[in-house]
This record gives C-alpha cells, sequence and structure tokens, in this order.
C-alpha cells in the first residue's frame, strides 16, 4: 500500500517538524544591494517534536533524483544556537564528507556542530558569539575550518571541537573558505583583500592575489583535481586561478556580483549564481557558456551540485531554494519555509539531504523519506 507524502513526512527520522513545503510563488523579495546592510532577522517559528510508528521506528530516506524532486519536503529545522543579528554578514553550511555532521554560521553564532541523524547539537566551536560567517570540512573529514569577519581563520578538530590553530589574520573579512582535494591546502575568499591560499597543515600563507589591490571576493570552489580555483568577485566576474602559481588563467564576465561558484563533483562543470537572479553553467574542458538558469526573484546567493551532478540546489534573497534540472535547465522544485533571505545551501555525500542557512537564524533540512513497504 503507497503511504501519502503527508504522512511519510510526519514520520521521519528527524527530531523538529516542520510541514512539507509546497511549489508556489516565489516571496517578494526585499531590495536590498549586495551587500548592504540587512533587515533584522526573524525570530524562528517554534518546532513541534515528530511523531514516529507505534514500533518506534522511522523511515530511511531516498536520494534526490530530477525524477522525483517535486517531492522534497522541509524535513527538520535546527535554529543556530546564540545566534545575533550583526550590521553585515554572510552565512555558510557544510556537511561532513560522511554526512554525519553538519555545521552552520551566520552572523553571530557560536559555530555550532549538529548529529545530522537526530540534530542533536555536538558542540560548538567557539566560547562566546563570535561573527564566524565561513566553515567547510576538510576532505577527511577531520578537520574543520572557520573564517570570520575580523579576517581570521581557524582550524578545529571536527572530533571534539577542540581548535587546532589559528592562521595569521586577513584585512578584512574572510567570506568563505573550500579545501582543496587532499586536504593539504585551503583557499580563502576576503571580502576587501582578494584571494589567499594557505598550507593548512602550518597555517602558512602559499599565495595571495588582489589583496593589495582591495579586490572583493565573496566566494570560492576548489576543482577536484586541484589544479585550478574558482573564486567569484563583486565585480569581476569569475576568475580561475591556477593552483600552483596564483595567477589567473580565465576570467568569466558578469555585470553582477557573483555570490557563490562551485564546481561539479566530477568536475566538467562550473556553476555560479549572481546578483542578476541568475545561475550561470560553464564547461570546464573550455569554460564556454553553456546554461543559464532563471527563475528566481531575486539575488542568487548559494549555489550547489547533487553528488552525481544532476541537480543544481540553489539559495536566493527570495527566501526560497530552489531544485534544478541540469540537463533541461528546468527549475523542479521551488521550497518555500525560510523566514529571511537564503545565503548558502549544501548537500549530503549520499544526496539525500539539502540544508539551506538564512538569515532567520536557522539551517533547514529537506528531503524525501522512502515509502512505507518500498
Amino acid at each position: 500500500m503507497r503511504v501519502s507524502l503527508a504522512s511519510v513526512c510526519a514520520w521521519l527520522a528527524l527530531p523538529l517538524l516542520v510541514a512539507c513545503s509546497t511549489s508556489g510563488p516565489a516571496a517578494t523579495p526585499t531590495i536590498m544591494p549586495s551587500p548592504i546592510p540587512p533587515t533584522p532577522a526573524t525570530i524562528p517559528s517554534p518546532n513541534l517534536p515528530t511523531p514516529t510508528k507505534a514500533d518506534g521506528s522511522v523511515l530511511p530516506l531516498v536520494p534526490i533524483t530530477p525524477a522525483n524532486a517535486k517531492d522534497v519536503c522541509l524535513l527538520k529545522t535546527l535554529p543556530i544556537p546564540d545566534f545575533a543579528v550583526s550590521s553585515l554578514s554572510q552565512c555558510s553550511v557544510d556537511f561532513s564528507p560522511d554526512g554525519k555532521m553538519l555545521s552552520g554560521v551566520c552572523y553571530k553564532s557560536t559555530a555550532p556542530v549538529w548529529d545530522v541523524a537526530n540534530g542533536r547539537l555536538l558542540f560548538s566551536l567557539v566560547k562566546s558569539p563570535s561573527h564566524v560567517v565561513a566553515v567547510s570540512f576538510s576532505p577527511d573529514g577531520k578537520t574543520i575550518a572557520t573564517g570570520d569577519y575580523t579576517g581570521k581563520i581557524g582550524l578545529y578538530d571536527a572530533a571534539t571541537g577542540e581548535a587546532m590553530r589559528t592562521f595569521t589574520p586577513l584585512p578584512s573579512a574572510v567570506w568563505e573558505l573550500d579545501f582543496g582535494p587532499k586536504g593539504d591546502k585551503l583557499a580563502s575568499a576576503s571580502f576587501y583583500s582578494g584571494m589567499h591560499l594557505w598550507d593548512s597543515a602550518k597555517g602558512e600563507p602559499l599565495w595571495n592575489y588582489g589583496e593589495k589591490d582591495g579586490l572583493r571576493v565573496l566566494s570560492v570552489s576548489y576543482h577536484p583535481t586541484g589544479e585550478t580555483i574558482a573564486y567569484g568577485t563583486l565585480s569581476n566576474g569569475v576568475m580561475i586561478m591556477n593552483d600552483q602559481t596564483g595567477q589567473p588563467i580565465k576570467t568569466l564576465p558578469i555585470a553582477a556580483p557573483v555570490g557563490d561558484v562551485t564546481f561539479s563533483p566530477d568536475g566538467q562543470w562550473l556553476a555560479a549564481g549572481s546578483d542578476d537572479n541568475k545561475i550561470r553553467l560553464w564547461r570546464t574542458a573550455d569554460y564556454e557558456l553553456v546554461k543559464t538558469f532563471e527563475g528566481h526573484a531575486h539575488y542568487v546567493n548559494g549555489i550547489a551540485f547533487s553528488p552525481d551532478g544532476r541537480l543544481l540546489i540553489s539559495g536566493s534573497h527570495d527566501k526560497t531554494v530552489g531544485i534544478w534540472d541540469v540537463q533541461s535547465s528546468q527549475r523542479v522544485k521551488s521550497l518555500d519555509g525560510h523566514e529571511g533571505v537564503v545565503l548558502r545551501v549544501a548537500v549530503n555525500s549520499a544526496g539525500t539531504l539539502i540544508a539551506s542557512i538564512s538569515w532567520d537564524g536557522t539551517v533547514r533540512l529537506w528531503g524525501i523519506a522512502r515509502e512505507s513497504g518500498s
């Protein structure tokens, strides 16, 4: 017997419940040119315990695909501990490589790390609320890197949350971080001081580009081969940098700030979300623009590929999360539920969960439960 989608969502293995999302018109955007300080965030709505089946068992999740993406619903809402609004902020969210842990930072908080299976807070990376705006797990899952508004980069033990080392502070906010595929290098994007690459073991700089010129960089993504790094900038489009030399090898012009960039897991594609409300997709073999995704009503702030590269997930100033079929360039689902601007998104390694983080002070998890008897 098939179980209705509403019943399935009520039986999920998650401690907090929010009703399943349905597609609908995008929320009316608040006009707010990036990066002007945002309006104060809304206090997160209270959440109710999730009902379980009579025997206490729960239903597993299934991978999200273009065929079933229409059934994705809101599974769990995680209020960010010690969340406080500041004058200006980026947000960041990242799953550990095994998908068991999740960290989300935004405005001021204590940089929480949660257990994905039950939503329990495992630990916080900082003792008192700090303006941490970037977070990234290392490829082996043993280290968590954070970047904050003061320009500080810190490394933490992912098993305990204990601080390991702090890098030499940069002149401006660290807007985003990404480890190289071997974990031995860490790339950073700085809001007013360009691009930097670090030896992650020593905490020492390997190169920087644009620091003296005050190049404004908003996002960064390491190519899976480790040979190149893509940076999204405020006014210089997307810059593709040589990992070894720290010099640009290609510039992809976009006449709008580039809020986020990401390579596909196989490295064949590069996607960028920008403040003209669009997502662009380039073929990395020659960096030819092959697709443009349109449908958001406001800035596209965050993007992430599914593990198989068939879907693109987006977060927008219009307060929605978009799910896009890469092959057709069509949005197959618009997820409503956030009460504020959505900044960053992430997908777990199994392709079963989407995480989104917002100026409303929450991280939200989205997915599809396996139907009873299937």
